[in-house]
């Protein structure tokens, strides 16, 4: 697994196209193994072709630019894979590593994997990506762009969540339907909001005035994505609709596969 991973990811991502091929490589050889990994692989592979539709229908006033951006951002998460698997950990983001390590351990609710990803990516890579493709000149026009994403975002979401619930979670797609969990937390999340403070963060480095404040507002952001992604740790245990649930979910499932083993053997 690892030498697949690193020979996937071994090159630049330089078209969208790319991207998703790519992605969909990985997310592949995440279900073969159950590399946990491979939930938010699925989600940011059904956003990223509902982005790239968006780039086909004309939704956004610089294509070009949406489109560099989109390859930048998907080309921070490439990076992020692959020095945590040639261990080079030092160059791995804080909140990637909280993500990355929980899907090594096979720990954890599959949501808390979606959200660990979304919370890297969105929370750490979205501002260093928009940093490096620049926001300006036209401000205000690839800021109108950026919000599009947004309304993208929205009509995916429900689509995304189905696509993970199947491919990776049975039980996540029940515990919705019996506490709203799932709905809630990705609603609580708020990614407008956090792809509005992304967007935020970019002016600030944008006008970082020296080397120096650029590096303190970047481990700003390192250390503020970790500490999110340590709440999404710590979530689930707070609710205690959701322990419940799982409990019971599991304890239906065990009985079930006992008595279809005993009718096996009959």
């Amino acid at each position: 697994m690892p030498e697949k991973v690193q020979f996937l990811f071994r090159d630049e991502f330089i078209s969208v196209d790319e991207v998703i091929k790519k992605l969909s490589a990985f997310e592949d050889l995440c279900l073969e193994s159950g590399d946990l990994r491979g939930v938010f692989a699925t989600a940011y592979l059904h956003i990223t072709r509902s982005i790239e539709k968006g780039l086909g229908d004309s939704v956004f006033t610089d294509a070009t630019w949406t489109r560099i951006y989109l390859i930048r951002f998907a080309n921070l998460y490439r990076e992020a894979v692959m020095n945590d698997e040639k261990g080079n950990l030092n160059l791995v983001p804080k909140s990637w590593k909280i993500s990355f390590s929980l899907a090594k351990e096979k720990e954890g609710l599959i949501i808390q994997h979606l959200l660990l990803g979304i919370n890297a990516h969105i929370n750490h890579d979205l501002a260093i990506a928009l940093f490096d493709v620049s926001i300006d000149p036209e401000r205000v026009q690839k800021y109108g762009d950026h919000n599009r994403i947004n309304d993208v975002l929205a009509k995916a979401t429900e689509q995304m969540k189905r696509e993970v619930s199947v491919k990776y979670a049975p039980i996540l797609k029940r515990l919705d339907k019996k506490t709203g969990y799932v709905s809630d937390e990705i609603t609580n999340f708020s990614i407008p909001k956090a792809r509005d403070h992304a967007w935020s963060f970019a002016i600030a480095l944008t006008r970082a005035a020296t080397p120096t404040e650029s590096r303190i507002l970047r481990r700003a952001l390192d250390d503020q994505a970790a500490v999110l992604a340590r709440l999404i740790m710590a979530s689930p245990t707070r609710d205690p609709r959701v322990t419940r649930t799982v409990t019971t979910i599991k304890w239906v499932d065990g009985f079930a596969a006992s008595v279809r083993k005993i009718f096996r053997r009959s």
